[in-house]
């Protein structure tokens, strides 16, 4: 945690994310932003790439994960709300974050993940007034449930050193072929409730794979900002933060993939 400064009322603040300080605020903007975005993720896709890379051009917003508990209990130490009403207390949440991570050129987003929709007070669609969508996906599902699995079990979501300070992980990871199946069928069902939620509102979301945008990184990110109606950025940034799969990764992937085979019955 980062102590920043005071809060409301003058409370000293300790962020659970530097990154949710006043010091990453944009301008104050006023007003409902004129494109305003969701980044439609489910876990370890890469959207924390994707969503570092628009940030770090300076045209597209910070769209963070404001609907996780963290950045919640972290704008609640800097600002604080007076509604107990859930959904006029989620409306003013956005609203004020409107007012400082909307970039000077009237941009605002939102990362959220499937697994969160269930839980919002608001329909994002609903309090964002018919926002743009950007979905990203990952082709390799068994792949990001390796990647979900560790995670999960060390700790260590993001590798950053830079904005956030590089974490140790928890716990030395442990093989599981339950656990890497469980969290299959999580992404499985994450990918319907996305789809589900598309079909609801009559959205055409712009699709990025992790995949191709790790082959061309530049076409990529260029490609969200021409969805969202933006021009190119002077110079294409780097993301910064660093990929997590290594070796362990293919290891248990390779291993998964034999005990799978194991599992089913011979024809």
């Amino acid at each position: 945690m980062t102590t920043t400064g005071a809060g409301h009322e003058g409370v000293l603040m300790v962020l659970r994310y530097r990154t949710n300080g006043p010091e990453f605020d944009f301008p104050p903007f006023a007003g409902l932003p004129p494109v305003r975005y969701v980044l439609a993720s489910t876990p370890r896709c890469g959207s924390n790439m994707l969503a570092r890379a628009l940030w770090h051009t300076g045209l597209a917003g910070f769209a963070e994960d404001y609907f996780a508990d963290a950045f919640v209990l972290d704008y609640f130490e800097r600002w604080g709300f007076g509604s107990s009403d859930p959904q006029e207390l989620a409306a003013a949440y956005v609203r004020q974050l409107m007012t400082c991570r909307t970039s000077p050129n009237g941009v605002f987003g939102l990362r959220i993940h499937a697994g969160h929709l269930g839980s919002l007070e608001v329909d994002p669609y609903d309090i964002l007034q018919a926002p743009r969508y950007i979905w990203i996906q990952r082709r390799d599902r068994l792949r990001q449930a390796v990647s979900y699995t560790l995670a999960e079990q060390t700790g260590v979501w993001i590798l950053d050193g830079t904005l956030l300070p590089e974490a140790s992980a928890r716990a030395v990871p442990r093989y599981s072929y339950a656990e890497i199946r469980r969290h299959l069928r999580l992404l499985d069902r994450d990918a319907s409730v996305w789809e589900d939620y598309f079909g609801r509102h009559a959205v055409v979301p712009h699709v990025v794979v992790y995949e191709d945008m790790v082959a061309d990184y530049e076409a990529g990110l260029l490609g969200c900002l021409d969805f969202l109606g933006l021009g190119a950025p002077e110079s294409v940034p780097a993301p910064g933060i660093r990929r997590q799969a290594d070796e362990l990764t293919e290891r248990w992937v390779e291993r998964f993939l034999r005990d799978r085979r194991a599992e089913r019955p011979a024809s």
